[in-house]
């Protein structure tokens, strides 16, 4: 028996997702800016591209299946753009406190949200044709490995966000 696919909850997930993704640009975008000036600024901008252009990956899916990218979208995208310039995770943009490690649990969250879609469609590859099952994994993969750099500036900065320095 063959599957048949179910296009308006397969487009509206890969839209939930877009809008996501487009959060996601904005929050590595702040996280680029907080981090500015660190050793650990140009992982945050590397990150950052990735995310965007990993934004365009979805869009591009989106349209390639067959799909429209919501007009709703687009308005919850600039609603989230305006956000992210007031970076609501750190708005101090300071690099060193609580809120910076809210931010970096928050970033990781995001890059693994992205990697469950690409993980769905995995799966979904199974029976949907259209879908390039190792390019899916592959950017399983990519999301893995952004994932990791998130989490590896968090425990390379966590001791001393977390202890006490006196002052002097």
């Amino acid at each position: 028996m063959a599957v048949e696919l179910d296009h308006d909850k397969y487009s509206a997930y890969l839209n939930q997702h877009l809008v996501a993704a487009d959060a996601g640009v904005k929050a590595f975008k702040a996280a680029a800016d907080t981090w500015a000036g660190t050793p650990y600024a140009a992982t945050f901008e590397r990150l950052h591209d990735e995310l965007a252009e990993s934004h365009s990956t979805v869009a591009d899916l989106i349209e390639d299946l067959g799909y429209e990218v919501s007009t709703a979208r687009n308005m919850v995208a600039g609603l989230v753009q305006a956000a992210g310039r007031l970076n609501p995770l750190n708005p101090t943009r300071n690099h060193d406190g609580l809120m910076t490690q809210t931010e970096l649990d928050a970033l990781a969250a995001a890059v693994r949200a992205q990697q469950m879609m690409w993980e769905t469609l995995v799966v979904l590859a199974d029976v949907d044709e259209r879908l390039d099952k190792a390019f899916c994994q592959s950017m399983v993969e990519r999301c893995e490995d952004q994932r990791a750099r998130v989490v590896q500036v968090s425990e390379a900065t966590a001791v001393s966000r977390f202890t006490v320095h006196p002052h002097g």
